[in-house]
């Protein structure tokens, strides 16, 4: 019996110690431009900044036949919400494919966009009441991103930048994205 309580207090104290604050589930440190985001937004961030590191484009769906409409058709009919496809060519960036993906709201979408060079951009998608975000920038180790919530649309753009010229462009791409989904 003593060996059973002692089994219990070692495995509720560890499970204490790991849980962590809940801020981060990869472990990876935000850091906001200006304050902390509500809970739902710092969701967003992990999801959205996961899904481009863990992204290949062997498992993404390819727009090949119908283009960018017959995405939107695929992704909405597994959301069940009508859901646009922006365009990142005046960037640079061609559409490679997308995917749907699991969240805890329901069903999340990531486009995956690359340039001549191979470097991606992503957009992640995911359903949730609106709570006022405008374009904030976050930081998530070496990925930048810049997020916002539109109607029952949260939206991250996620990418790899490591000066202010590239996180200028980025920041230039989330707004042309956003004009084009506010549309």
């Amino acid at each position: 019996m003593a060996a059973a309580i002692a089994l219990f207090v070692v495995g509720a104290a560890g499970g204490w110690i790991v849980r962590g604050d809940g801020a981060s589930e990869t472990g990876a440190q935000f850091a906001a431009a200006s304050t902390t985001p509500p809970i739902d937004t710092q969701v967003l961030m992990q999801r959205a900044s996961m899904a481009h590191v863990v992204s290949h484009q062997d498992e993404l769906r390819t727009p090949a036949v119908g283009g960018p409409a017959a995405m939107a058709d695929y992704i909405a009919d597994r959301m069940g919400k009508q859901v646009r496809v922006p365009s990142l060519d005046s960037f640079g960036y061609n559409m490679v494919g997308g995917r749907v993906l699991p969240d805890t709201d329901g069903p999340a979408a990531q486009f995956v966009f690359t340039d001549e060079n191979g470097h991606k951009v992503s957009l992640y998608v995911r359903s949730e009441q609106a709570n006022g975000v405008d374009i904030t920038y976050a930081l998530a180790d070496d990925l930048s991103m810049f997020y916002w919530n539109d109607s029952d649309r949260s939206y991250a753009l996620v990418t790899r930048v490591d000066n202010d010229t590239g996180r200028e462009a980025l920041l230039s791409a989330a707004k042309a994205v956003h004009r084009q989904l506010s549309q």
